[in-house]
């Protein structure tokens, strides 16, 4: 799932629903929304949240996992995006990302995995938050161990960005496009 602002206080939320394994697409919905919540940094979950369970709640197919586009417990506040909408929905979540929001979390020594090869695991006071592989960031968010975010996170990478995030990204684009041309 992801959310992009359009003009004001208007956005697109969109989320692409996958099969494990295949990465079949089984469905896509984009809902426009109307955001109540200004914009300040580092409150984009507080502001996102209500427009992510909105178009959830469009979904007809079930989904085990929900990727988001954002951090969780690696945001400096300990719960961005990815843990809100986790504890809303009641569904084990895992924010992925391309950068830290701050420079406050310690980078271990660089480990291995059956699945992704070598990754450097994010702790804060001793706390394992996520990992960095392969150019990203993925966090442990609502009810998702570290081993199944990574092996997760692994198993819908094709391309840089795993295919959740990616196809959500493909969709959002598309949608803007049309939104512009007035269609």
């Amino acid at each position: 799932m992801d959310v992009s602002f359009s003009v004001d206080n208007r956005a697109i939320a969109v989320v692409v629903v996958l099969q494990l394994g295949d990465l079949e697409i089984l469905e896509k919905r984009t809902l426009p929304v109307e955001l109540f919540f200004p914009y300040i940094p580092g409150f984009l979950g507080v502001r996102e949240a209500d427009a992510v369970i909105s178009v959830l709640n469009t979904l007809e197919h079930d989904f085990d996992v929900l990727m988001v586009n954002g951090h969780g417990v690696m945001h400096p506040r300990g719960f961005g995006l990815a843990c809100q909408v986790g504890v809303l929905c009641d569904v084990p979540t895992i924010g992925v990302a391309k950068r830290l929001i701050d420079g406050r979390y310690i980078k271990r020594a660089t480990q291995r995995h059956h699945a992704i090869g070598e990754f450097q695991l994010i702790t804060e006071n001793n706390n394992e938050l996520g990992a960095f592989f392969k150019g990203k960031y993925a966090s442990v968010e609502h009810k998702m161990s570290l081993k199944n975010a990574l092996d997760i996170v692994e198993m819908t990478s094709v391309f840089k960005t795993p295919e959740p995030i990616r196809q959500a990204y493909i969709l959002e684009t598309e949608t803007f496009k049309q939104e512009l041309r007035g269609n």
